[in-house]
């Protein structure tokens, strides 16, 4: 099979500019103005770790981030990326001098999660854009082109609780300075717990009835 084809910005994105959550967590696919990449240089850049490989214990974030480099690239017709520029990974649209970038999957490392913080974060991928970088660095790797939708399958459930972990920051940011270690206790409460529950998509909406009674008992103990 061939790789997917360059998406347009409304389908790569699900926020760009002034439209990012300035409380949404740390994710993969999130593009930042400006980074030093161990072995790379200063760059724009976009995340590629998994969550696992961001986050660890207690939700709490590790001290380095695997990212790539972003840079300035010629256009090229959407369907041509499907069999060829394996290197790169094509992203339309971002707000960085009106020229069409890439993210050069052959130039990363781990950047300090502190400098990505304190950078500007330009854009966040949605799913179906992490689904096609994901698709793009393993192909890189391997030469081994694997469906996006197989993409989707397994991270589903990895995507809801992204989401919910924004909501949930978002909610309480102005009573909470550590959203994403209260968030990772709740999730992890049960038998079984919501964090297994997410993998059936039937469990999901009454999770998220959960989390807002609990956003709710925790705003209402502070009055």
């Amino acid at each position: 099979m061939s790789l997917e084809p360059a998406a347009d910005p409304e389908r790569l994105y699900s926020a760009v500019g002034a439209d990012v959550n300035p409380h949404r967590p740390l994710f993969t696919g999130d593009v930042f103005s400006s980074v030093d990449i161990p072995g790379v240089g200063s760059s724009p850049a976009i995340v590629i770790g998994h969550p696992c490989a961001i986050r660890g214990r207690n939700g709490k974030l590790a001290q380095r981030t695997p990212v790539a480099s972003v840079e300035a690239h010629g256009q090229i017709a959407p369907a041509l990326w499907c069999d060829g520029y394996f290197n790169r990974m094509p992203l339309a649209g971002l707000p960085l001098d009106g020229e069409f970038h890439v993210a050069r999957l052959d130039q990363f490392g781990l950047a300090l999660t502190s400098e990505l913080l304190a950078a500007r974060r330009l854009a966040c991928l949605s799913h179906p854009g992490i689904n096609q970088l994901q698709q793009r660095l393993v192909h890189h790797q391997t030469r081994l082109a694997i469906p996006s939708r197989q993409f989707q399958q397994a991270f589903d459930h990895t995507y809801e609780e992204a989401d919910l972990l924004e909501n949930w920051s978002t909610d309480l940011a102005d009573i909470d300075d550590d959203p994403a270690s209260s968030f990772e206790s709740w999730l992890r409460e049960g038998d079984p717990d919501r964090q297994s529950r997410l993998e059936a998509h039937e469990e999901r909406a009454p999770i998220r009835r959960e989390m807002r009674q609990a956003i709710s008992q925790r705003r209402s103990a502070l009055q």
